[in-house]
């Protein structure tokens, strides 16, 4: 059995396979790029060997304010559960301490090591095996006190911020000196693409609708 499309039925097709026809699009402005795009301010080269590193170029942006920022809220969210919670006397959350500039660049430097080392699981990274432990991570910090500040780890005071004045509250102090730097750091040019993530992701990301 043979069954005749409309002519309706053909027009609308093809007016689907017109429509996905790319083509080039008249804009006209009249403003004019008068910026100076580029880096403000060079990244400052070692003073070891006179030149510039992967480390001197997140230390461009991950500046001081940023650190103190972690350090601040990291220490006072401790503070807030030893103060709200009930802990026996085997905890290891009772060891907590306030944590420092120096330590906190030590937890930085082991997250962005685990993200190019990757292991089954955390515990391996401090294993006595030759086979994976990694001796760069053990001589930095105990795995215990690496897990409490792993636990700890904050960038806002969660008595001041509420998920309804904002779905990314506990992120946008940290945000905000990032854009800052940022913005201070880099000019960019006239034309700019912005291309979608090639992550797939079939979640829903609140902050985002």
């Amino acid at each position: 059995m043979q069954f005749e499309s409309s002519s309706s039925e053909e027009q609308v097709m093809d007016d689907d396979v017109y429509s996905q026809v790319w083509g080039e699009i008249e804009s006209e402005s009249d403003a004019e790029f008068s910026e100076d795009l580029g880096m403000i301010q060079e990244v400052p080269e070692n003073l070891k060997d006179s030149k510039i590193s992967p480390i001197d170029c997140y230390r461009y942006f991950i500046i001081d304010e940023i650190i103190n920022l972690i350090i601040r809220e990291t220490n006072r969210y401790a503070e807030q559960h030893l103060e709200t919670h009930a802990l026996t006397k085997r905890s290891k959350t009772l060891q907590c301490k306030p944590t420092t500039h120096e330590e906190m660049l030590k937890l930085l430097r082991i997250i962005i090591e685990m993200g190019l080392v990757q292991m089954p699981k955390v515990d391996y990274y401090w294993s006595k095996s030759k086979l994976f432990e990694s001796e760069v991570i053990q001589n930095t910090m105990s795995r215990d006190r690496f897990e409490l500040l792993l636990k700890f780890y904050h960038f806002s005071n969660n008595q001041e911020q509420h998920a309804d004045q904002d779905r990314l509250f506990k992120l946008k102090p940290l945000l905000d000196l990032l854009k800052a730097r940022f913005k201070s750091a880099y000019i960019p040019g006239a034309i700019i693409y912005i291309d979608e993530t090639m992550i797939p992701w079939k979640g829903r990301l609140l902050f985002k609708q």
